[in-house]
């Protein structure tokens, strides 16, 4: 059987990538270097940034970057490509129009994740930049998939930017009781499971070592199914 090669676009964030990169080796259910998946990663860091563009489309399009490093993993042998960033799947559909491998889609798996694992679930909190969240891309797979949402108030949106950009983006240390009070709130507004559907939220996921089953980290899930898709088994599976 043909080996397969996974094709990172990354860079979006560059901290986020090496962590998804990290997370790949951990993950894998591997005695040897030969078990691991073979990766092709573009650290792609100077792709303009997404949520910018999102809210204000007279700011720099990434999609033609974005189109050309996919074509370019797909060129170099990629047998699937994986974007370790949730807003970047805005998207979605034109970059899949672009390369004739499949791009494994952040959203949809992390919703159909939290549907396996938790079949009576009625409402996902979400919690993501705004530009995700303006993008409806985790508020229509939850309705595709017939569960209940909800997204943070605007004070807490706004908070959560500035955990996002101003510190973790920047390298500086989270603010993680304000965290942590976010995704409070949205638990007790009747949410069964939160998404941390931003990678640099992963970051947080890891720093803080969190283990809470209510509280779903998109990045390990693109992870675990980027593992099955190159034929690999996950550690504790």
């Amino acid at each position: 059987m043909q080996e397969k090669i996974l094709g990172v676009l990354g860079g979006v964030g560059p901290l986020a990538t090496v962590y998804f990169m990290d997370m790949l080796v951990k993950m894998t259910d591997a005695e040897t270097d030969q078990q691991h998946i073979p990766v092709l990663c573009f650290n792609h860091a100077t792709i303009p940034d997404r949520t910018a563009y999102i809210l204000d489309n007279r700011k720099e399009n990434p999609l033609p970057v974005m189109e050309r490093d996919a074509q370019l993993l797909e060129k170099a042998g990629a047998s699937c490509i994986v974007i370790p960033c949730n807003t970047a799947h805005y998207f979605y559909d034109q970059l899949q129009e672009k390369v004739t491998i499949p791009i494994i889609n952040i959203i949809n798996e992390t919703v159909g994740y939290i549907r396996q694992k938790n079949p009576g679930v009625k409402k996902i909190g979400i919690l993501a930049t705004e530009g995700t969240i303006a993008a409806r891309a985790y508020q229509n797979s939850c309705e595709r998939s017939g569960v209940d949402y909800d997204t943070p108030n605007e004070f807490d949106q706004k908070s959560l930017m500035n955990i996002i950009y101003n510190q973790v983006k920047a390298g500086k240390p989270a603010d993680f009781e304000e965290f942590m009070r976010i995704i409070g709130v949205m638990k007790h507004d009747g949410c069964d499971a939160v998404i941390l559907g931003c990678t640099e939220l992963s970051i947080i996921h890891r720093d803080f070592n969190m283990n809470r089953p209510d509280v779903v980290d998109s990045l390990q899930v693109l992870a675990r199914r980027s593992i099955e898709m190159c034929g690999r088994r996950v550690r504790g599976a």
